[in-house]
């Protein structure tokens, strides 16, 4: 850029002459701006008006077009109260006998109340955290460690083996696996477990079993192989599954070996982690603290005091301060801090000794470890052979539980197999609910229909059971739709009818002449609703007198005053129908039923389609699937795929495209263009102002001269 003197020596206003210049200038640049938002304004409106259009044509359009939209049937109960129907084209007309024999329904159980007693004997309130082996049934009885509670659903089997640690929740959860709704309402104290769908294949089981000493000793081997307590919650329920699977029968031992021995790695990893852990925390402690098992007087030692005071030795903090802020710390104060760093110590070995753990994952905890455990000493590798015998005998070992679905009485529950229970019924004494699923039943002309849904669906008429009716008989009648498909009709050409008003509206719309887009500074000038108005006047006239629009109205209007040459041989037109353009040219060719109720100008006249739909509806048919395949087929042409538009396109939206990228190339040139011209006026100017400069120094010098 060249260096502007600005009128030191001439006086002149330099900035105000050439951006004067300029001004003119940039109006070439303004132009072209102003053309390319005025044809990405066009652009937008075509691709609204696009949309409408391709909607008409992809839905209206193409249902009107095809035969079965004028075959709608239409069902009518005699006992609205009991059955309702629809019928599909495909129905049968007729009248159809219909008894209901029974409703479908889901499963559904409803448990007694839950108790539980504190270690006193007070009953206290049951929540989903309570353990079972704490619940206590009317009896007295409880849950015994060992239980397995099975819930089985869709012919698959879930469990839950019960241990001291058991909650309600876990229960619950099962419930949940099985696919079943469950909750345990802590305010009823009752569970609620149903079937997640009606429907006598949705009916599922609750039992319990209770393992024998040898299953027991068979879960415990299996628990102590795998190193089951070093597991994470997750892997621990993943595990679990693992061998419900293998006793039910569901996996081989070839399907869960691989994944046992792997988490049996895991859990050698924990285990030695957390072996070393706790390893080192109680050296640490040992190191800092003179009893630190006394938790109400925890002594540090002076060792722990030095540790405590070199961690907080810093650029900010000297020793003495560190000493002076330790030695006024309270006993409980400085015991924390202690322990804090306890926690830090243990964490900066571990990773110290990372490589070292981790071999003995491998390798087992060196045999100088007396104090090991016998799990941490031999590797998971070396386990993987009892795993995989383990695995092999559990089936036949865990096949056979003893039935003890008695026990679930503690639970609320009882055996649950199906069939349905009553409170209060014999042999019900934890007072649970069953209601039992079942398939809706239904007579239907003499023969008996299931369903698992209170919905049956019958050669294209669905009936929705809502009653028995105890052994009455309703009646279904199935007829012609008319009005079904007179309201179709209508729905097609008022969308027709909007559609073209909104072309001619664009088509016609008064000229924006002397409305050109507002430049940033004209619009500062201006408040929003005027800038608002402004715009829109010039958007509503960009497709004024648009030969595309033209030409696409044209199609529009041709194709549905055509007359269609039906199978009769005759020439049939919308006017055979009752359904014509007014006498009004200003609509533009909307079209008119004559005598529908909601047509102002010709709702007094006869309405001729209503007519022929109840006496010729084939040929009403035949007339409008033909002219609006016409019209279907002229609209595809149109957008069609070519070199100045896109498939499924009214427009051309390619060639705009093209012709905004050449605007916008254009503004880039001018931009440049300008900006030389803009600093090729500096530097003019710069000249003037330095021969001036030079002209005036040479008149000093002679003046001086001269005297």
């Amino acid at each position: 850029m060249a260096i502007r003197m600005t009128g030191l020596n001439s006086g002149l206003d330099t900035d105000s002459i050439v951006q004067a210049l300029m001004s003119a200038q940039r109006m070439k640049q303004t132009k072209i701006e102003n053309k390319k938002t005025k044809l990405e304004w066009k652009k937008d409106v075509w691709s609204s008006l696009n949309t409408k259009l391709y909607n008409f044509y992809k839905n209206s359009l193409a249902n009107i077009r095809m035969q079965g939209t004028y075959k709608a049937k239409a069902a009518t109960s005699s006992d609205n109260s009991k059955v309702t129907a629809t019928a599909t084209s495909s129905a049968s007309e007729g009248t159809y006998r219909v008894k209901v024999n029974s409703l479908a329904s889901a499963q559904y159980v409803t448990s007694g109340r839950l108790k539980a007693n504190d270690a006193d004997g007070k009953e206290v309130k049951v929540t989903s955290k309570t353990k079972l082996v704490d619940l206590q049934s009317n009896g007295g009885d409880s849950f015994k460690e060992g239980s397995q509670i099975v819930i089985e659903s869709k012919s698959k089997k879930y469990m839950l083996l019960v241990d001291e640690n058991t909650t309600v929740n876990d229960f619950v959860s099962l419930a949940k696996e099985a696919g079943l709704t469950a909750s345990f309402d802590e305010t009823q104290q009752r569970l609620f477990i149903g079937s997640s769908t009606s429907g006598a294949d949705q009916a599922f089981s609750i039992t319990m079993g209770q393992l024998s000493d040898d299953q027991s000793a068979a879960v415990e081997e299996w628990k102590e192989a795998i190193g089951y307590s070093y597991l994470s919650t997750a892997d621990k329920a993943a595990v679990t599954k693992l061998f419900d699977q293998l006793q039910t029968g569901e996996k081989s031992a070839d399907d869960v070996r691989e994944k046992l021995q792997n988490y049996a790695a895991k859990a050698a990893k924990s285990g030695v982690n957390s072996y070393y852990k706790d390893k080192y925390t109680k050296e640490f402690q040992n190191q800092y603290f003179d009893n630190y098992d006394d938790t109400d007087n925890r002594k540090v030692s002076e060792e722990g005091k030095k540790a405590l005071i070199d961690s907080m030795v810093s650029d900010k903090v000297t020793r003495e301060q560190a000493e002076e802020k330790v030695n006024g710390m309270s006993e409980k104060d400085l015991s924390s801090k202690v322990s804090a760093l306890v926690t830090k110590k243990v964490n900066e070995r571990m990773k110290e000794e990372a490589d070292t753990i981790a071999s003995y994952v491998e390798n087992g905890v060196p045999g100088t470890e007396a104090d090991a455990s016998d799990f941490l000493k031999s590797s998971a590798l070396n386990r993987a052979s009892e795993i995989g015998r383990l695995a092999d005998d559990y089936y036949d070992t865990m096949k056979d539980v003893t039935d003890a679905s008695n026990g679930l009485a503690a639970l609320g529950l009882g055996k649950v197999d199906g069939s349905a229970i009553e409170e209060g019924a014999p042999g019900n004494s934890s007072g649970m609910v069953v209601v039992a699923a079942s398939d809706a039943s239904i007579s239907y002309n003499g023969a008996t229909l299931t369903s698992s849904t209170s919905s049956l669906t019958i050669n294209g008429l669905t009936l929705n059971i809502l009653d028995v009716t105890e052994g009455s008989e309703i009646t279904i009648s199935v007829t012609k739709d008319t009005s079904a498909v007179y309201d179709t009709i209508k729905d097609f050409l008022t969308e027709y009818n909007s559609i073209l008003t909104e072309m001619n509206t664009k088509y016609n719309a008064a000229s924006a002449k002397g409305y050109d887009v507002l430049t940033d500074e004209q619009k500062e000038a201006m408040t929003d609703d005027e800038v608002e108005k402004w715009e829109d006047k010039i958007k509503d006239s960009l497709l004024r007198r648009d030969d595309t629009l033209s030409s696409l109205m044209s199609v529009m209007r041709n194709a549905m005053t055509n007359g269609y040459v039906a199978s009769d041989g005759k020439r049939y037109s919308l006017a055979s129908l009752g359904i014509s353009t007014s006498t009004d040219y200003a609509e533009g060719g909307m079209l008119h039923i004559w005598g529908d109720e909601d047509d102002d100008v010709y709702m007094d006249k006869e309405n001729k389609l209503e007519k022929l739909l109840n006496q010729d509806p084939e040929l009403v048919t035949e007339i409008l699937t033909g002219i609006a395949s016409g019209l279907y087929d002229q609209l595809q042409k149109k957008m069609s795929r070519s070199t100045l538009s896109s498939a499924l396109t009214f427009y051309n939206d390619k060639e705009m495209d093209k012709q905004i990228s050449q605007y916008k190339d254009d503004i880039k040139k001018w931009t440049a263009k300008l900006n030389d011209m803009e600093d090729r006026y500096y530097s003019q100017f710069t000249a003037m102002e330095k021969a001036l400069a030079s002209l005036q120094s040479q008149q000093n010098s002679l003046a001086n001269m001269l005297g």
